[in-house]
């Protein structure tokens, strides 16, 4: 449904829908209006959608502030997992260590049986 009005413009904008009614092919003002609100709408439409759409841009102390804890958990990471493996190492070096320990002690005690052997055989002849 249609409704009428009265309306007046100026120059420019007399001139402006004249050249837009000539480019469009349009015959009557009205449908040269409404087809101008019609477009003004729809690119009304887009450009809010479109603004829902943007991210907005973090500033540099953000952005850095970010970076920084990022940073900060890829060192702690790394903090406790050479922790634990100096952990791991230390306790295969103790490992290591014992039983190199235990060897000396068999092969020293070996020794001395040896001795008291060799030193009972000579007591006996």
């Amino acid at each position: 449904m249609k409704q009428r009005r009265k309306i007046s413009f100026d120059v420019e904008t007399n001139h402006y829908l004249t050249d837009y009614m000539n480019e469009h092919h349009i015959r009557y003002l009205g449908d040269a209006i409404a087809r101008i609100c019609r477009e003004h709408q729809t690119l009304k439409d887009e450009t809010q959608e479109t603004q829902k759409q943007i991210v907005p841009i973090p500033s540099v102390e953000e952005m850095m502030e970010v970076i920084s804890e990022k940073i900060n958990q890829l060192m702690e990471t790394e903090r406790l997992f050479l922790r634990n493996e100096w952990f791991c190492m230390e306790e295969s070096m103790k490992r290591s260590m014992v039983e190199v320990f235990e060897q000396v002690e068999e092969k020293q005690a070996a020794k001395r049986g040896e001795l008291v052997a060799a030193f009972l055989e000579r007591y006996n002849k």
